[in-house]
């Protein structure tokens, strides 16, 4: 065991002589990393979407104290590129150092770039949301504004999209409608909202109190556009609404009655007439009864 260690121990320093000499000889020395491939004059039309890929470079250089690995890279002209798969073959005459180097190793010595065309698509925004609100109250209703958007991007990505989502939305514990700042589910991959005078978007929530129900006994029934003396029976009926909490606390026999228009009712006995119940906005109808009788007497008011 002593022995290995010590052996270890030997190796390590020589190595460091010999690091040493090669420094004082002046000798070059053999470095090897990873340099990123990088590419020009790609077309404003087209893009590169293979992921940017590394090679493994190894070099005999004289400038040790100079030389960075990180100032070196691969490049690749793309200038007379077409959409597509291609093949490259790297060679030293693609590769970009500061400083002089012998170049004798660069693996993957191959490498493939998969390039496409750019187009423009609008898209609808689709909001996303969850929880519920407070109890007692329910969402009525929930829109992104503004609710459409143009993105630039590669074909592949923007041609399998029908929409975009908005980022998910917090409903809980909400009782008033709201107007709240979201952010967008974009695809991934090199895209860009072109959308002009679009700071941002937003959402738009309304919020309303759940309907509740409430049976109104004796309400008046009116008759309108008479000709003749009539006579009705019974004059009043019962109606069965619902409708939100304040609009139904609100409902009186001054905003709720029914009418019998008469405009076309000649003399004579009508015995099942439905009168037309007169309401609110947002207020809702349930049941109506009883049926009322109509005599239009044959003379003239």
């Amino acid at each position: 065991m002593r022995i290995n260690v010590y052996f270890k121990v030997l190796a390590v320093v020589l190595a460091v002589f010999v690091w040493f000499l090669a420094r004082k000889s002046g000798e070059p020395i053999q470095m090897s990393f990873y340099a990123p491939v990088v590419f020009k004059n790609v077309s404003p039309s087209f893009q590169v979407t293979s992921d940017p890929p590394q090679v493994n470079i190894v070099v005999y250089t004289n400038s040790r104290d100079s030389f960075n690995p990180q100032e070196i890279q691969a490049v690749i002209d793309l200038d007379k590129a077409q959409e597509g798969t291609l093949s490259y073959v790297l060679t030293e005459n693609h590769i970009l150092s500061p400083v002089k180097v012998e170049i004798t190793r660069i693996h993957p010595s191959q490498i493939t770039v998969r390039i496409e065309e750019l187009i423009e698509k609008s898209f609808s925004i689709k909001p996303r949301y969850q929880g519920t609100p407070k109890k007692g109250y329910l969402m009525r209703d929930i829109r992104i504004i503004p609710d459409t958007l143009t993105m630039r991007g590669p074909r592949s990505v923007l041609e399998k999209l029908d929409h975009v989502s908005a980022h998910e939305i917090e409903l809980e514990g909400l009782k008033e409608s709201v107007t709240m700042r979201v952010d967008l589910d974009l695809p991934r991959g090199n895209v860009q909202i072109i959308d002009q005078n679009v700071d941002f978007y937003s959402a738009e929530i309304t919020i309303d109190s759940l309907p509740i129900k409430k049976r109104f006994s004796k309400v008046p029934v009116f008759l309108r556009n008479m000709d003749y003396v009539s006579v009705i029976n019974p004059s009043t009926f019962n109606v069965f609404v619902e409708g939100p909490e304040d609009l139904i606390q609100e409902l009186n026999l001054n905003k709720l009655y029914g009418e019998i228009d008469l405009s076309t009712f000649e003399p004579g006995e009508y015995p099942k007439v439905t009168p037309k119940v007169v309401k609110p906005d947002g207020i809702n109808v349930l049941q109506q009864w009883p049926i009322v009788s109509v005599w239009v007497k044959n003379e003239r008011n």
